[in-house]
């Protein structure tokens, strides 16, 4: 007979940490918050840029390979792009906790409400969410949901396809096409702060040309 173990208190920490740094943290802040070396929580920081959340659940889980392959992530953008109503649910539009149900009954495993916003970000159908809040307040209806999930579409393409001479995104390059697509034209801080919160940073180069 099978059992869901407890986290450990290093993992249950990791986690946290995981999670305070999807939502925008510093390095230091979260290393008070959890009680963790700024060493541990960069290199926690890395394996979010390079893996996302889902490589922490995996750390969580005792390296059990997670029940979301490419067969069960496509199976989810292909709900996600229907009507939760084909999945019993009284509502036109997704939500985080109606996906969540709906991955949990599916797959038999239970994500977080944080992990599950990063799945659709990382999947590109952010903009089938519907939002309870405004993510940027400096401009807001601008840089809502569906512009997000834009944004993190294109860093996952070439910067050529938006006619740039190179294979590489800077902070200027990604500022040009968002004044492009939405007419504002973001700080560089601004820019590299909702490159962070989309857990993309590591597709942007550190060059300031």
């Amino acid at each position: 007979m099978s059992s869901t173990p407890k986290l450990t208190l290093v993992a249950a920490k990791r986690l946290q940490a995981a999670q305070l740094l999807t939502g925008g943290e510093s390095l230091e802040s979260v290393a008070r918050s959890v009680g963790l070396s700024v060493a541990s929580v960069k290199r926690y920081q890395a394996i979010l840029n390079t893996g996302g959340f889902a490589a922490f659940a995996d750390m969580t889980n005792g390296g059990r390979k997670s029940a979301l392959d490419e067969q069960a992530r496509a199976w989810i953008v292909s709900a996600v792009r229907g009507s939760p109503r084909h999945h019993g649910f009284d509502a036109d539009q997704w939500t985080n906790p109606t996906l969540q149900k709906v991955i949990e009954r599916q797959f038999g495993q239970r994500f977080s409400i944080v992990y599950v916003r990063q799945l659709t970000i990382n999947l590109g159908v952010h903009d089938r969410m519907r939002s309870f809040r405004t993510p940027m307040r400096r401009a807001p209806g601008i840089l809502d949901d569906e512009a997000l999930s834009w944004i993190a579409a294109a860093l996952r393409h070439s910067p050529r396809a938006h006619d740039f001479d190179s294979s590489v995104w800077t902070n200027e390059r990604l500022r040009t096409i968002i004044e492009r697509k939405f007419g504002v034209r973001y700080s560089r801080g601004h820019v590299w702060k909702v490159v962070k919160d989309l857990g993309l940073s590591h597709l942007l180069s550190q060059s300031r040309k």
